[in-house]
């Protein structure tokens, strides 16, 4: 099996583990997907509409020996190209080397069962050793600058820097969340010379060359050849969808509900959790937001959001013009006429600028809008995090949850009239460069968000991110227009008031 995070109370607690999930003779030796195999669990190729059905992966490793143990993350879907339809299904594993994927039959027709091996255990098992060593994946560095000197030093979540004696506490100045930079050594230049913070633009090979051999393109992200067909009949064409309005749909549910959480057909989103009465229109958009503050948190995967809806809602900045499209300063929008206020508000360190120097102050925490907000407020907030923590431990992204629940906590107590919505992981396969962004924390980060906002599940509107991706294969670290739309529509759909 792989490391369980679970079980984990810090990084010291894989260390004596990880040998024994290494593959020892090299990559060849791991699961390997165009050997793997996928058949269905019964003979039964009919199907009706409604039903649920399996299927069983066999993985092989790249001598086309039969894998024995499990920890693979293997994904499962179905979709059929000429009615635009696609689904996610539901992975057990085995811990034998095989894999039940489970699917339900959601529309009439000839549906292709397909599955991958997202990610391999050992991969991951090699992203722990590296941050037993470095605690990262991918440098963020800080500029020191005082009467013409400058010297950068690296920065973590943690006080333990690699090649600093002396570490320069920044946490309060992230708004209490930790970080901490190493301490110039030039005696001129002290903490309080900080200037600004970036991603280096040299970052150094972190993996050894035989960790590197395990991050080919060709063994990630490769679907296993044997695709199974069957035929679903009925009178009609979908399953039967909710009728219940998403507005009125209580929040819990959202959290609670199973995959498939929705289906797309003819290239269109179906909720199986409740009715969309809102339609993808901008007037009825404007209605919903009219003198109100909408807030996306996060990163660039919201800031696609933000453009989306400036775009769809005609309105106008009121902060500084972009100087380019990787905007990362707080951005504000608004239309006088409705009293509409949309804002961008990237979150808090640890936060990849880019390769130029941007001030600490740009990243204020999620947490301290929130807890700036008055009693009488009737603003929505819309929060992801996910991308920028995948380079370090999964028990910071944790800590950074935990934190913001709290501040979602007290607000939702204090403040009856906003509505707050967390939009969770999504599936992507990376840039195409060994260790770098990779979606192995998905289903990991998924359970910290669920677990950091239990007991707020009647309060809070989770988006789930997952069953978008995974039915659609999505490839980029930024979901396509189709996915940010259909999203959009569904969490307005559920913050708005519907037509019936």
């Amino acid at each position: 099996m792989s490391v369980d995070w679970k079980t984990l109370s810090d990084l010291k607690a894989v260390k004596e583990t990880l040998s024994e999930y290494h593959c020892t003779d090299g990559p060849k030796s791991c699961s390997y997907a165009p050997n793997s195999k996928m058949q269905l669990s019964s003979s039964k190729t009919d199907f009706k509409l409604g039903d649920t059905f399996s299927v069983k992966i066999q993985l092989f490793d790249e001598y086309k020996r039969r894998k024995t143990k499990g920890g693979d993350n293997v994904r499962v879907w179905m979709s059929e190209k000429s009615k635009e339809a696609r689904a996610a299904g539901v992975v057990t594993d085995n811990k034998d080397g095989t894999y039940t994927g489970t699917l339900r039959a959601l529309w009439t027709g000839s549906p292709k069962i397909e599955a991958t091996i997202a990610s391999r255990k050992e991969n991951v098992d090699i992203f722990y050793r590296r941050y037993l060593d470095n605690y990262t994946l991918r440098n963020i560095s800080a500029r020191f600058e005082s009467d013409g000197v400058k010297e950068e030093t690296l920065c973590l979540p943690i006080p333990n820097i690699r090649g600093f004696t002396n570490v320069c506490n920044l946490t309060a100045e992230n708004y209490g969340l930790p970080w901490y930079c190493g301490k110039p050594s030039h005696r001129k230049l002290l903490c309080y010379d900080l200037t600004g913070l970036r991603a280096d633009s040299y970052q150094p090979t972190l993996f050894t060359s035989h960790e590197a051999k395990f991050f080919k393109q060709r063994l990630l992200h490769q679907n296993i050849p044997t695709a199974v067909a069957i035929t679903v009949t009925a009178e009609q064409e979908t399953v039967s969808l909710p009728s219940v309005p998403c507005n009125k749909t209580p929040l819990r549910k959202s959290w609670k509900a199973s995959t498939p959480v929705g289906f797309f057909y003819k290239n269109s989103w179906k909720s199986l959790t409740c009715k969309n009465t809102i339609p993808a229109d901008s007037k009825i958009y404007r209605e919903c937001l009219k003198n109100r503050i909408l807030w996306i948190h996060g990163d660039s995967t919201s800031r696609a959001w933000f453009l989306t809806l400036k775009e769809r809602l005609g309105l106008k900045l009121v902060t500084e013009e972009w100087d380019n499209s990787k905007w990362y300063k707080q951005a504000v929008t608004m239309d006088k006429s409705w009293n509409i206020t949309l804002m961008f508000v990237p979150h808090e360190y640890p936060f990849y600028h880019g390769f130029r120097f941007d001030k600490l102050a740009y990243n204020r925490a999620t947490h301290a809008y929130l807890d700036d907000i008055p009693n009488t407020s009737r603003d929505i907030f819309l929060i992801h995090m996910y991308l920028h923590f995948n380079s370090f431990p999964p028990e910071v992204f944790r800590t950074h949850m935990q934190r913001i629940a709290r501040s979602v906590k007290s607000l939702v107590a204090r403040a009856p009239g906003v509505k707050v919505a967390i939009r969770g992981t999504h599936a992507f396969k990376g840039r195409k460069r060994i260790g770098f962004l990779d979606d192995c924390w998905m289903f990991i980060y998924d359970t910290i968000q669920r677990h950091a906002f239990k007991g707020l599940e009647n309060n809070v509107l989770f988006l789930n991110n997952i069953d978008l991706t995974v039915a659609t294969e999505n490839d980029d670290q930024h979901p396509n227009s189709l996915l940010v739309d259909s999203l959009i529509n569904h969490f307005m759909g559920s913050v708005c008031e519907g037509r019936e």
